[in-house]
């Protein structure tokens, strides 16, 4: 049973929420963005026994770090269904779609994203969910970071200049800044878990 306070904090980060919402076998990871969930997923992208689906490589493909096969053809199957692209409204059914497809597989599912809990009801999530608690801060920060350092290694290496790293910084400063409204919807969805 979920801990009837639990509510994201803007600057302490909290243990993480574990929660099994049905008996399917997926292990879904969610949270705001720089919460640490692709580090979290990382330890099962590793193991070759886990099939681990990044839900940013669906459609924009925005994640090519954790691009894979699996993701490629989920993406070609959600493209020949859906080829009108629209995140807020068809999410659940997209979600569907990757959940069919992986629980066909004989590795362990693992699911993970932001869209989640910004795009779905907790009733549709399939298997047992983990909701990354770090702070709204300190995700913000880590998010800005890692933004700033991978400019900054292709500024040294010359496939940008100092100009667009500047730029570039600037534009993802205010996007992450503009995201921390999401942190609403993050406690939105964990107070609907409480009445599941």
């Amino acid at each position: 049973m979920i801990n009837m306070k639990a509510k994201l904090s803007f600057f302490k980060d909290k243990e993480d929420l574990n929660i099994k919402i049905t008996n399917d076998r997926i292990l879904n990871i969610t949270g705001m963005v720089g919460s640490g969930k692709s580090t979290y997923a990382d330890k099962y992208r590793k193991d070759k026994r886990y099939l681990v689906i990044s839900l940013d490589c669906l459609y924009k493909g925005i994640d090519n770090d954790n691009m894979n096969e699996d993701t490629m053809k989920i993406n070609e199957i959600i493209l020949s269904k859906y080829p009108i692209q629209d995140n807020e409204h068809d999410y659940k059914k997209y979600y569907d779609i990757v959940c069919d497809y992986i629980l066909k597989d004989k590795r362990k599912p693992v699911i993970e994203g932001q869209q989640i809990y910004r795009f779905m009801n907790p009733i549709d999530v399939r298997g047992r969910l983990i909701i990354k608690m770090t702070s709204v801060f300190h995700s913000w920060y880590r998010c800005l970071r890692r933004q700033t350092l991978q400019n900054l290694a292709k500024y040294k290496d010359g496939s940008i200049t100092k100009k667009y790293m500047i730029s570039n910084d600037w534009y993802w400063y205010k996007r992450r800044t503009m995201q921390i409204k999401y942190s609403k919807i993050m406690n939105n969805f964990i107070k609907n878990i409480k009445n599941i």
